[in-house]
């Protein structure tokens, strides 16, 4: 069995249609029903059902389909290998972060920029805290960095033991309110519970480990069974920036590097009874060794995080 094979599979049944899947392929009709022949010969039983309109998987198709989807993942992850094995390489996930895009693209300056002839690899990707500690586990990244709520901190010390990997706390920061200029609170010093119940949010996608949990359990927010009021949900930056920047919605987060909004006229307002509440940190497999490019950004960032603070 070719790789090639399934790449024809997964188009075909993708498109739904030989003739549409020849021509994302780059190739004809008759040469990609020569391919999906061979392949059904080769497994022994039928893949696709012929239709007047098309085709469509089969019983055994559909699980093929995802077979051929884990491998053709695998054969990339292989192939990234030989990319990956440079020099200098350092792969991060993130929750969704303009700091650590900040500090990345410093990082990245500073590592390479004059006189240093030398290039980093640099895998950089966003997501939520089950999705990174899948990614770690498969050796995908290097180190994954994260908000986690003290309220989940046992939680996630129970699921990042069962994967072997480790927390390692940065800092502690609080839950604030991020608003745009013209935003009626604009001017605040600092916002109740109970008020943040009466705004209406654009919040990032959830997940478990949300920070916008740690208000479910104040009492305010329980006496009156308050609510967050969704309005959007995004896993863009771009949109959360736009809809801050133009909209009288708001933001629930928090912060590890105070101006990193500072281009934007944002205002970052605390929540009340909320600060400290959250540690902002990376984690990292249990029993092996960083390499000096994640060993170096580690001290970069603590530097930064030193300077930011006046530690």
């Amino acid at each position: 069995m070719e790789l090639r094979q399934l790449q024809y599979f997964l188009a075909c049944a993708r498109c739904g249609s030989l003739t549409t899947a020849a021509e994302e392929l780059y190739t004809t009709q008759p040469h990609v029903s020569m391919v999906i022949r061979e392949l059904e010969q080769e497994l022994g039983t039928r893949l696709f059902t012929r239709r007047s309109k098309g085709v469509e998987l089969t019983e055994a198709g559909e699980r093929v389909y995802g077979y051929a989807l884990r491998a053709l993942r695998n054969a990339e992850l292989f192939a990234s290998v030989s990319r990956e094995q440079r020099e200098h390489s350092l792969r991060i996930a993130t929750n969704n972060s303009s700091n650590m895009a900040v500090m990345l693209t410093a990082f990245y300056n500073e590592f390479t920029g004059a006189g240093k002839d030398r290039e980093l690899y640099l895998r950089f990707t966003e997501c939520g805290i089950e999705k990174m500690i899948a990614l770690l586990s498969a050796h995908e990244y290097d180190l994954g960095f994260l908000f986690v709520p003290d309220t989940k901190r046992s939680a996630l010390g129970y699921l990042i033991d069962r994967h072997r990997l480790s927390f390692t706390p940065l800092l502690d920061t609080d839950l604030v309110l991020y608003v745009g200029e013209k935003h009626p609170l604009a001017g605040r010093s600092s916002v109740t519970a109970e008020e943040v119940a009466g705004l209406s949010f654009i919040q990032l996608e959830d997940d478990f480990f949300t920070v916008e949990d740690l208000l479910a359990g104040e009492p305010a927010f329980r006496r009156k069974r308050l609510e967050i009021r969704h309005v959007v949900r995004t896993n863009s930056d771009h949109m959360m920036i736009r809809m801050l920047d133009k909209t009288g919605l708001c933001n629930l987060s928090t912060f590890w590097l105070k101006d990193v909004y500072r281009q934007y006229d944002f205002r970052r307002i605390p929540v009340e009874g909320m600060e400290k509440r959250i540690a902002f940190g990376y984690l990292s497999r249990k029993g092996e060794p960083l390499n000096d490019d994640v060993s170096d950004f580690l001290k970069y960032l603590r530097h930064a995080l030193e300077l930011d603070t006046g530690a």
